[in-house]
């Protein structure tokens, strides 16, 4: 009897049971987890869009501190050069991409210069004196609680609306600079919709009685979904102050959660008594070799080992199968031995992608956490790259680019050692359990390394050769810190190096490994 057979006797006694037990299993088991798996997800999407937000705010940060960095280099030639006008062109320059205004001001706060940025030049919006005081105060604020001389918040304006902003503070040896610098950004439609867009999700800002509203027709909270796929959330501000209502539209429901009604249970009930009878030829006919597959197959998937091959002795319709699943196996494995060298090298270099970092980073900052050992960090940049690229072309630089991921390969040798090359001229390499001290040896010596080729630079105004800067952090991993707190202090580190003069090697200071 073959197995079409074999099916087709069993299918016709246990049909009944088969639908409506399906169903019984899928309204008390699937669709609850479903909807768990479901809401995770949701929340996902607004923590996602929470920390594209924070993203924004460190970023503007950033800005500031590059824009004081440059002002502080001013205030040493003040001396030799008329700076006040090409300071307001840095301040420009520096928080005009971007924002909707930017305020520069003297340490008090009353004499002040407001400037479109990018957006409000299109929309020809300034903000009025109140709304400047208002942030000014909260600014200072902010910059007084932080005690840094740069800081970034969120606010909600009387009659600006929720605004994302990002201040600096300086005391200059001159009163010609101004002391203060605000870059703002209003937390509008447009902007909303663009950080959306990026993280592939539909969010909308609402009104605080829309948003209670909507929720209490639909009788749900926030951070749950609504029968027409809506989710409701709240943006807050470091001081739990909610800033602004939002709305994301999410996908349809992928599953059907309807109840189903006394008529169904009471059927599926009386075709259970059929499987009785039915439930030995089933399991010999079909259940058992299918399951013997299916615990093979399990195995092949969780060793990837695609190599082995399924085993099944009889001519019928699922031994065919079986032997087109073996051709599938070999077909697969061919394919991934490809596909992995692929997905995570540098196709140029030949180490690790950003891919394979990524990865990395996850995986060993989780090992590092759960054995309180150090993690460290160091990335590298090449100086005068694109001066490198323009004077010997592109051939050139890959060449150079080449050169230096072998000196990181021979130099980081270990099982552990992560090392990736993660953007044009920018490298990271992970040292697990190597302390902050150790790490700062490694990248002085592989930035010696590179100055021991002597590759000759003509179009570098420093040295004449290709050289490097390297940025340096270590954390063991707390509750307090994460794996993109450890680069971000690197990167730090390197912008440090990049403006001491290149050539060099800087260790973060938040450093405590």
């Amino acid at each position: 009897m073959t197995l079409t057979q074999k099916a087709t006797l069993i299918i016709a006694s246990t049909m009944l049971f088969t639908i409506f037990s399906g169903l019984l299993a899928r309204e008390l088991i699937l669709n609850p987890h479903l909807k768990k798996i479901e809401n995770a997800a949701d929340l996902r999407d607004v923590d996602r869009f929470e920390q594209a937000v924070d993203r924004y705010r460190d970023n503007l940060q950033h800005r500031i501190e590059r824009i004081f960095s440059a002002a502080n280099l001013l205030q040493g030639i003040e001396g030799q050069l008329d700076w006040s006008p090409v300071l307001m062109q840095l301040a420009h320059i520096g928080g005009y991409g971007e924002l909707d205004y930017f305020i520069l001001s003297d340490i008090t706060g009353e004499n002040r210069i407001v400037r479109a940025g990018e957006i409000a030049e299109k929309s020809r919006r300034l903000p009025s004196n109140s709304t400047q005081q208002e942030i000014l105060r909260t600014a200072i604020a902010q910059l007084d609680k932080s005690n840094k001389f740069s800081a970034s918040g969120l606010m909600l304006s009387k009659n600006d609306g929720p605004l994302v902003y990002a201040a600096g503070r300086a005391s200059w040896t001159t009163d010609k600079l101004p002391s203060i610098y605000i870059a703002v950004r209003r937390i509008d439609d447009t902007m909303i919709a663009s950080l959306g867009e990026r993280l592939g999700l539909v969010v909308n800002a609402i009104s605080h009685d829309a948003s209670i509203q909507q929720r209490k027709h639909y009788q749900i909270g926030l951070g749950q979904r609504s029968k027409d796929d809506t989710l409701y959330s709240l943006l807050k501000n470091d001081a739990g102050d909610v800033i602004i209502h939002l709305c994301f539209k999410t996908a349809p429901r992928a599953f059907d959660d309807k109840i189903f009604s006394p008529t169904i249970v009471a059927a599926l009930v009386i075709a259970i008594l059929s499987w009785a009878v039915v439930i030995v030829l089933m399991k010999r006919a079909v259940i058992y070799p299918i399951e013997n597959l299916a615990q093979t197959m399990r195995r092949i998937r969780q060793s990837s080992n695609y190599q082995q091959k399924l085993n099944y002795k009889h001519n019928d319709e699922l031994g065919k199968l079986v032997d087109e699943y073996n051709e599938l196996l070999e077909h697969v494995a061919n394919h991934t031995s490809k596909l992995e060298a692929y997905s995570y090298k540098d196709a140029l270099t030949g180490i690790g992608n950003r891919r394979l970092f990524q990865e990395r980073l996850d995986y060993l900052w989780k090992l590092a956490s759960r054995r309180q050992l150090c993690l460290s960090a160091i990335v590298f940049d090449l100086d005068y790259f694109k001066q490198y690229n323009d004077r010997y072309g592109h051939d050139g630089g890959d060449h150079v680019l080449r050169q230096f991921s072998g000196l990181l390969k021979k130099r980081f040798t270990r099982e552990t050692d992560v090392v990736a090359r993660t953007g044009g001229e920018e490298f990271i390499v992970l040292l697990f359990d190597v302390s902050k001290a150790n790490a700062l040896k490694l990248a002085n010596r592989l930035v010696g390394d590179l100055r021991l080729l002597a590759i000759p630079h003509e179009a570098s105004p420093q040295s004449g050769v290709v050289s490097v800067s390297a940025g340096v952090a270590s954390f063991t991993p707390i509750k307090d810190n994460s794996p993109d707190e450890l680069i971000r202090k690197a990167d730090e580190a390197l912008y440090k190096a990049k403006a001491a003069g290149r050539d060099q090697v800087f260790i973060s200071a938040d450093s405590h490994a």
